[in-house]
């Protein structure tokens, strides 16, 4: 058991740093390209670069309290600095739909929507993990969030799949693939908020958040880097022809 739980706390402690330093390299790097794409696009490197910097932030503070508390021996962990992290930087992750669509005021509002509904499922998040000794508190508010993340997919769902027929298949691919991160990387959460109701260590639960965080805001703005290259290099060789 003892080295079942050191080996868990090792996956922790390294899934901890390794999430620092892509978010701290990602956000330096999205920076730094943003002058590669074009004009209109690069508010979006601009956010990405904004979300992995705040990630990055909180993964300093969180992988030094992680490392303190298993140092002293006691189970301590950064839940509030965590939800601080998914209160700031989820809404921006969202935000990133309507700047690559270019919806104007017609984005303005669908963006209020995923905004609301992603702020009520991480605050509900939040009051659930902390009345983790109360089963009733803890899995109607999740329950509360769960609903809200169905809600932000439907919203993304109607909206990606009646796009104006003035997208192209390059934008309706990157959309699609950012609306799979919503659905099958988000997914990822809700699995690490149950998993300590099985018995199973809560340091199980940051390993997999750990995880998530990793693939969900790296791996979102890789995809978004990727089609703002690709948009300007089609939208280039239209001008040049």
């Amino acid at each position: 058991m003892y080295e079942f739980e050191s080996t868990l706390q090792f996956l922790v402690n390294t899934t901890f740093n390794l999430a620092f330093m892509a978010m701290a390299g990602g956000a330096v790097y999205f920076i730094a390209m943003k002058n590669s794409v074009l004009p209109r696009y690069r508010s979006i490197m601009v956010v990405s670069g904004v979300i992995l910097t705040i990630a990055a932030l909180n993964y300093f503070y969180m992988k030094g309290w992680y490392a303190d508390a298993v140092a002293n021996g006691v189970d301590s962990f950064p839940t509030t600095f965590r939800y601080i992290d998914w209160l700031l930087t989820t809404p921006l992750m969202l935000v990133k739909f309507p700047l690559l669509l270019g919806l104007g005021k017609k984005g303005q509002a669908f963006m209020n929507k995923l905004i609301f509904f992603d702020i009520v499922m991480i605050l509900s998040g939040f009051f659930g993990e902390i009345t983790f000794g109360q089963p009733v508190l803890h899995y109607s508010l999740f329950g509360v969030g769960v609903v809200a993340w169905l809600v932000i997919l439907y919203l993304l769902l109607s909206a990606t799949q009646n796009l104006p027929e003035r997208f192209s298949p390059v934008v309706r691919s990157c959309v699609k693939v950012m609306v799979l991160f919503v659905l099958l990387g988000w997914l990822i959460y809700p699995l690490g908020y149950i998993l300590p109701s099985f018995g199973l260590p809560q340091d199980v639960r940051e390993l997999v958040y750990n995880i998530g965080d990793i693939i969900n805001k790296v791996g979102l703005a890789i995809v978004v880097y990727i089609a703002a290259v690709l948009l300007t290099k089609k939208e280039e060789e239209f001008d040049a022809s």
